[in-house]
């Protein structure tokens, strides 16, 4: 529905992301709902377009909260909080992550982990000064230190304050972003090979679940 793909990216992205999919041999169409879907396809504008594999993603729903506390929230159900992540009459209810919905600089913080990250060193801060009777912080601030996008194998979109980057630096530069958040340097190891095996080959690893017991364990008994 929305008029170019991802949003949160400036328009140069956008435009660059598109046209990496249609070069991918996607057909984007935008600024349309998709009016019904049923076993022979789907309906588009009017349109319809025949298909036996509809892949839908819309996104995930955000927590009931907003209904459980009977509070005010967005359009999209998640809780409206103040500046120190608080529900509006409840200073001592926090909500945070996907679930929070907090206006800065005029647009809703996007649900990102970044966010839910720095909201929940907030709140744990905010929670530590009210137990030992110091002075609470000031109110949340939101840093934005990125955004980071693949487009099939080997593109990726950066952008990052002034600095933005579309293609194959790019996607190196997510691919280093994504083995540091690994917690294990051996998990990082595993994860890089297996990377570099997938872009060589287009092939990706297997993994197999395998019985070593067997499916027919041996029979035991009681002797006399």
């Amino acid at each position: 529905m929305a008029p170019r793909v991802l949003e949160s990216f400036s328009e140069r992205l956008s435009t660059a992301a598109r046209r990496r999919l249609e070069l991918l041999g996607v057909e984007v169409r935008l600024g349309h709902a998709v009016e019904k879907i049923d076993a022979d396809g789907v309906i588009v504008a009017g349109e319809r377009i025949p298909s036996q594999t509809v892949i839908w993603t819309a996104g995930v729903a955000p927590s009931p909260a907003g209904k459980w506390l009977g509070v005010p929230t967005d359009r999209a159900g998640r809780v409206r909080v103040q500046a120190d992540l608080s529900v509006p009459g409840h200073p001592e209810i926090l909500v945070i992550g996907d679930t929070a919905s907090l206006d800065q600089d005029g647009r809703s913080l996007p649900g990102v982990a970044q966010v839910a990250i720095q909201q929940g060193r907030y709140a744990a801060r905010l929670i530590n000064r009210r137990i030992t009777g110091r002075p609470a912080p000031t109110p949340f601030r939101y840093f934005d230190k990125g955004s980071l996008a693949v487009v099939g194998k080997g593109f990726a979109l950066l952008q990052s304050g002034k600095v933005q980057m579309a293609g194959f630096v790019a996607w190196l530069a997510w691919a280093e972003v994504h083995l540091q958040f690994l917690a294990q340097s051996s998990l990082r190891l595993t994860v890089l090979v297996q990377w570099v095996w997938t872009y060589l080959t287009g092939q990706r690893g297997s993994r197999l679940i395998v019985n070593h017991r067997g499916s027919n364990p041996p029979k035991t008994g009681v002797g006399a």
